[in-house]
């Protein structure tokens, strides 16, 4: 039961992750054309005055587009906050019965052993173990830094329209692409779930 539940868990996170990378990079498309049509090398201070003085229908339009990008991040965010609920319950549940077996066997020796490595509950994969407190720090950690990215896109999409220079666009289209809320942490947790996931019965 434990197995399928770690399954269920890691598979749903690397699916949501996949659903992240693939609207990071439509945003990448389209911030590329905003900075292309705002913040040319061509165009001065003035000519970019002139074009946010006049509607312009496509760039309205990408703008919108990229608002709708972001409530996708907003739904994979939430996804993954889900994925790290089903984890905490799923180490509680583990921990539970851990308890229950200790209160059944009342073996003092047992139990003074146990009290003293009570770190978490292992669960038994078809081709490794695993620690149920393990899951959730990792689910925990990815959470934590896509709630940050997240953030950082959501300034960068207001301010991307609003900016006086070129080097400010390209600086805000980086924050975007190369995603520095997912530091090396986020990447090992994000690791360690997709093997995870491979150790589980196929």
């Amino acid at each position: 039961m434990s197995e399928k539940e770690v399954k269920k868990i890691c598979s749903s996170v690397s699916l949501t992750l996949v659903k992240w990378k693939l609207a990071s990079k439509e945003g990448k498309i389209i911030l590329d054309y905003i900075c292309g049509k705002l913040y040319s090398k061509e165009k001065d201070e003035e000519n970019n005055k002139s074009v946010d003085d006049h509607f312009d229908e496509a760039l309205h339009v990408k703008c919108q587009t990229l608002a709708n990008i972001l409530d996708k991040m907003s739904e994979v965010v939430a996804e993954i906050e889900l994925g790290e609920d089903k984890a905490v319950g799923l180490e509680q549940l583990c921990d539970l019965s851990v308890s229950m077996n200790k209160s059944i066997l009342s073996n003092k020796s047992f139990n003074s052993s146990s009290s003293n490595n009570h770190n978490s509950s292992i669960i038994e994969l078809d081709k490794s173990v695993l620690l149920s407190s393990d899951l959730t720090k990792w689910t925990k950690t990815i959470l934590k830094c896509y709630k940050n990215q997240l953030k950082m896109n959501q300034i960068v999409s207001q301010n991307i329209c609003h900016l006086k220079f070129r080097e400010e666009a390209l600086f805000h289209t980086s924050i975007w692409s190369v995603q520095p809320g997912l530091d090396t942490e986020c990447l090992v947790a994000e690791c360690a779930v997709e093997q995870t996931l491979q150790y589980c019965q196929e």
